[in-house]
């Protein structure tokens, strides 16, 4: 008889893809996989990090699970596990913490007789964790880790202490990857990692993310490419053109800025300047009109006067951006910006968040509306309310599909015929069943 299993994800899209990783491995190992609230014999927990929030809500996923099940057996792995395992490890019904690194050993980390807390130095690390998917769940689009680790050690961020050195992997294993996905069925691939414009400095015949993708398109035949979060230093002209020039690549950029202050970016170890990044944005506009572009940016940092937020605000109001992804700032013991003076309180960050999440709500709707009219693609997800089905566009768009005849995993060439609630609504043109 299979045991149940559940796995339980925070955070990044390297997280989602990891955790489909360990499911496999389950999987394969005879557990059968059930929802987290059905009350699995075996749950594991893969936190994040990235924010005080993520911390929380790591340590009440431990306590529910065990509300669901009483007699569970707890693994808990990720982020938060690789920077604060005895924080974790003093939680009820925890059986083993264990590393960024160990999640390709669950199988006999379960099976074994070890400590309670198992995590290596991962600083010490040179390769990615050896973790492989053929298929995803619940997904419609596939996530590929390239890479993982980062050298950047903004001021302000505890990721590199939690995922080590930048590692990538090696091209022809991501080529076989992607290809393994297209004879599975999916018709886009998300190409994830924690600092993916730094792919394949490490590698023994230094490669660039460019070359990655030139093999890609030429050695796979899968439909659609998108690229995870890309540095605005590893933003070059050539990879701009190579998304212009392909349309297997999506129109597309997710970039972080952070803030739109040249004082605040040098107290975050942000090595570039406001004008620089706007270049860089005028660039892609300007060779492709129509790409998505979307930015992060974190408010409150420490010091952060008025002036400074201003900056940002303006900044923000003049960039040809799309959607923003807001953070108050969030002290993370350990970091550079954790010791820095002038802490900016909770109530203002969070004041200077919703003036900045307003702009980007009012960037959003303008962007959407200019695709009323038009022909897009679609990758179909899902089917949602009254039937009709749910995709994304190559820009990135929520797209509902008013049509039943469709299938997840499905590329339709759809009409744009309105907006509503942040999502365009659209009608099929011709079904394609590639």
């Amino acid at each position: 008889m299979s045991h149940h299993a559940s796995v339980v994800t925070l955070g990044c899209k390297a997280n989602q893809f990891e955790s489909a990783a360990m499911e496999q491995l389950l999987i394969d190992a005879g557990y059968q996989l059930i929802s987290f609230d059905q009350g699995a014999e075996l749950v594991v927990i893969n936190t994040c990090t990235v924010t005080s929030a993520t911390d929380s809500q790591s340590r009440k996923l431990v306590r529910r699970a065990r509300r669901f099940n009483p007699e569970c057996r707890i693994v808990v792995t990720g982020c938060y596990a690789q920077v604060q395992p005895e924080v974790l490890a003093e939680l009820p019904g925890v059986l083993y913490v264990i590393g960024n690194m160990e999640k390709q050993q669950l199988l006999d980390i379960l099976a074994g007789a070890g400590p309670k807390i198992q995590v290596g130095d991962i600083a010490r690390q040179t390769s990615c964790p050896d973790l492989h998917i053929a298929s995803f769940s619940e997904h419609s689009r596939a996530f590929v880790q390239i890479q993982s680790g980062c050298n950047a050690f903004c001021s302000y961020c505890i990721i590199p202490f939690a995922r080590g050195r930048s590692r990538s992997v090696v091209q022809q294993h991501v080529v076989v990857q992607v290809q393994d996905l297209v004879d599975a069925g999916y018709q886009e691939v998300v190409l994830t990692g924690i600092h993916i414009g730094h792919y394949g400095r490490d590698l023994t015949v230094a490669l660039t993310l460019v070359d990655l993708l030139q093999a890609l398109l030429q050695q796979t035949t899968i439909h659609r490419i998108r690229l995870g979060s890309i540095e605005p230093q590893e933003l070059s002209s050539e990879l701009i053109e190579l998304v212009a020039d392909s349309p297997r690549l999506c129109d597309h950029f997710h970039i972080p800025l952070q803030s739109g202050s040249d004082s605040v970016l040098k107290r975050m170890n942000r090595h570039y300047t406001g004008q620089q990044f706007e270049h860089r944005l005028q660039q892609i506009r300007q060779r492709l009109p129509d790409a998505a572009i979307g930015i992060d940016l974190i408010c409150g940092f420490p010091g952060e006067s008025d002036d400074e937020h201003r900056q940002t605000v303006a900044m923000v109001k003049r960039l040809p951006i799309h959607y923003l992804h807001v953070f108050p700032y969030s002290k993370r013991p350990g970091t550079a910006a954790a010791s820095m003076p002038d802490h900016v309180s909770s109530l203002r960050a969070k004041q200077r968040a919703a003036e900045l999440r307003a702009l980007g709500e009012a960037k959003k709707k303008d962007f959407l509306q200019r695709f009323v009219g038009r022909n897009l693609e679609v990758v179909v997800e899902r089917r949602g309310k009254e039937d009709r089905w749910r995709g994304i566009s190559g820009e990135y768009i929520g797209v509902v599909v008013d049509s039943e005849h469709a299938e997840a995993r499905q590329c339709l060439r759809v009409n744009v015929t309105d907006v509503c609630n942040d999502e365009l609504v659209a009608v099929p043109l011709i079904l394609d069943k590639k």
